[in-house]
């Protein structure tokens, strides 16, 4: 039933299908206004949430319990987690990257004698400010609630507790922290791996120091009311218990804190605790702030398809979730959790316009910016630590990738101090390293690894070719606006180049696509990976190609959930790859099945755990993934609705390729650069109103039909654009 409780949520369902399944016929706008109720049992108890601030984030299950979590992708290959990775069965418990602190952490009750252990929840409640489960013995409710606040490496866990019986209740009420202080993969705080901790009681708190630089690296636990009492149960276990009376109808609630310090050691932690549990509840507000204050200020999506418009909240909610923030860094995005809490070339570039659009800006820059901080002779790498360390060197498609998203970043907000600042490094990282260094033969395609691998491939792939056109069109754009002709001519006479031989050396006229690889005398080496539609979605596939090339997706490339990721070979279906089908399908007129994989992106929601974008369809690998989320949103406002945004240019582009049902669309308050915008689509009809804008917004709409309709849109007014014979 739906609660009138003003939390942002949604909760489990018995089916161990959680109520967020297509997301109900609500959008989140109201789920973020209620939360939906169950209180039969959880049959899917190992499925995994997530709780996230910018600096702290939790990975547990749905029933309370913290069970060992390893690389997915390890339990794909071998079935088992590799005995070489040093956090197999450890991804799990609470993480302020680049250390974990604690493998998890529970409670426990006494009452009358009998031990109660709080871990078989009756209910689970996700939310993006919070998670929330609830218990129920006798005449005992009991309910947990955690959160990691927002900018400090800081959880807060509360018990509530309710007696709903007729007599009084005397309790002894455990937190009881399991310390497990782990490195990050591709991180060593201290030159070498971390080898256990030091667990100690110190002022009434729980403290573990950890080995290998106990100066630095702490975590301390502690709870927000005095007169507890902290203990040892093992060499890295604690607990700090209470003795309570609950009279018959009382209620009573109990914070505790665990600050995760990785440069201040203990009195870091410990001053973060002291004030984290001084203002909890301002903490907790200041976090549904946040996500109330995004989804209110949009873009806001209003379509005939009310499970759409709930992914497209979820979307840009979760990319929210996926903002983290390092000393070192400053504010960037992880790739996914529970495996990619790191910076990624590729994921930032794949996301970049969903980003923007989505409302990002400040932090899809700086995204950005730490690609161009970190590059090696133009090499853009594929992997970065938050604590600074370069995890991977880039792959032969990255650099080029990286170049093409800076122009939509500028696409997207006018900023031209960005743009000068990027600029020597896109010019560094197209002509000195993809066609100097990994391109040799000179043809024009890079040579190296590209998105993914497959055995008998050549030295130069299909994705890290059409990226580089795709790129040297993105730097001649570059150029002009910067007034750089020389370099603007340059780039465009070689991707006119690559462009006019293209066809002939990579079409795979016996398989019906483009060759995924070439070796160096430009012999075709075919793999059936989901990266042959690479040309399409960049647009440099010619038009009868494209059409061969849908067709033979259809024979063989796709499933009920999208695109292969090989086909024959690895059938499951990521989000990325469907996603990329999505627009190469719209940007070549196959707009039925444009949409069609764009839902399936959506799919996603309706497995696994709740309300989160997984990387695979329906789900797997990743619970939550931003390039999934990102792609989504790009893919409805550049795809669906066909927005072509120009912030310096103070101009829009609208060629809305919506279903022949639906009657009418609205976007609000779309933003970008100085501009913020609301449309409503109806056919043959456009209409665009300017909340704010700097200058005058050239409008330039094509009809679904066919027609075309120009105008200017003064700041502050309204235009409407009808379909002209």
């Amino acid at each position: 039933m739906m609660s009138d409780r003003s939390l942002n949520g949604c909760t489990g369902e018995p089916s161990g299908r959680n109520a967020c399944r297509r997301l109900t016929p609500c959008s989140l706008r109201r789920l973020l206004r209620d939360f939906l109720d169950s209180h039969a049992e959880l049959s899917d108890r190992a499925m995994v949430f997530a709780a996230c601030g910018r600096r702290l984030y939790v990975l547990g299950d749905i029933d309370g319990r913290f069970r060992p979590r390893s690389n997915p992708y390890d339990l794909h290959a071998f079935g088992r987690p590799d005995p070489r990775d040093p956090l197999a069965g450890k991804l799990q418990g609470v993480w302020a990257q680049p250390v974990k602190g604690l493998a998890g952490y529970a409670y426990s009750l006494e009452l009358d004698g009998e031990r109660w252990d709080l871990v078989d929840a009756d209910t689970f409640t996700q939310s993006f400010a919070f998670v929330r489960f609830t218990f129920q013995k006798g005449p005992l409710h009991a309910a947990r609630q955690d959160f990691a606040a927002l900018d400090l490496p800081l959880l807060i866990s509360t018990l509530t507790l309710r007696n709903d019986g007729p007599r009084a209740l005397d309790l002894r009420l455990s937190f009881a922290a399991e310390f497990d202080l782990q490195d990050a993969w591709f991180t060593h705080l201290a030159g070498r791996r971390n080898a256990g901790q030091q667990v100690t009681v110190e002022a009434g708190c729980l403290v573990a120091r950890a080995e290998a630089a106990p100066e630095q690296w702490a975590v301390v636990v502690g709870g927000e009311r005095p007169g507890g009492e902290a203990r040892l149960l093992d060499d890295n276990t604690g607990a700090l218990v209470y003795s309570l009376r609950l009279a018959p109808g009382a209620e009573e609630s109990l914070a505790f804190g665990v600050a995760i310090e990785s440069r201040g050691g203990v009195a870091a932690g410990r001053q973060t605790l002291a004030s984290g549990l001084a203002r909890c509840a301002g903490l907790l507000e200041e976090k549904q702030t946040l996500y109330d204050g995004l989804l209110a200020k949009g873009p806001r999506l209003s379509c005939p398809d009310p499970a759409l418009n709930a992914a497209f909240d979820l979307a840009r909610a979760n990319m929210q979730m996926l903002e983290a923030e390092s000393p070192g860094m400053g504010r960037y995005f992880y790739a996914g959790l529970e495996i990619f809490p790191f910076w990624f070339s590729n994921d930032g570039a794949y996301s970049l316009p969903g980003l923007m659009a989505s409302g990002f800006q400040a932090t899809a820059l700086n995204h950005s910016r730490i690609g161009l901080e970190y590059l090696q002779d133009g090499r853009v790498p594929h992997q970065i630590s938050p604590s600074g360390n370069i995890a991977f060197a880039g792959n032969a498609q990255e650099t080029p990738q990286w170049v093409a998203s800076l122009w939509e970043a500028y696409r997207w907000t006018g900023d031209r101090d960005f743009l000068a600042a990027v600029y020597p490094g896109a010019v560094k990282g197209m002509f000195d390293y993809v066609l100097r260094t990994i391109d040799p033969d000179g043809d024009g395609y890079p040579s190296g690894p590209g998105m993914v691998e497959a055995e008998g491939m050549g030295a130069e792939k299909l994705d890290s070719a059409a990226y580089t056109w795709a790129a040297l069109l993105a730097l001649a754009e570059m150029a002009t606006e910067l007034g750089d002709e020389e370099t603007a001519r340059r780039a465009g006479r070689q991707a006119e180049a690559i462009a006019a031989a293209f066809d002939r050396d990579w079409w795979d006229a016996a398989n019906g696509t483009y060759a995924m690889s070439l070796d160096d005398a430009n012999h075709i080496y075919p793999v059936p990976h989901w990266a042959v539609i690479v040309p399409l979605e960049v647009g440099l596939a010619l038009p009868e190609r494209a059409a061969a090339t849908f067709a033979t997706l259809r024979a063989g490339y796709l499933n009920r959930w999208g695109l292969k990721h090989t086909a024959g070979d690895d059938e499951r279906v990521w989000t990325l790859p469907t996603a990329t089908l999505s627009r190469a399908a719209y940007r070549y007129g196959e707009h039925g099945l444009g949409f069609e994989m764009l839902c399936h992106v959506a799919d996603t929601l309706e497995a696994g755990s709740i309300g989160l974008f997984h990387e695979l369809i329906p789900e797997g690998a990743c619970i939550i993934q931003l390039w999934s989320a990102a792609t989504f949103v790009r893919g409805v406002i550049e795809d669906l609705l066909g927005i072509q945004v120009d912030a310096a240019g103070h101009s829009l582009l609208v060629a809305p390729r919506l279903p022949a049902e639906w009657h009418a669309v609205a976007l609000e308050d779309l933003v970008f650069g100085e501009h913020c915008v609301s449309l409503r689509f109806e056919p043959g009809r456009l209409q665009i109103a300017s909340q704010a804008g700097s200058a005058p917004l050239k409008i330039h709409c094509r009809f679904t039909a066919g027609g075309q309709a120009e105008a200017t849109l003064v700041p502050g007014e309204q235009v409407i654009l009808e379909m002209s014979e």
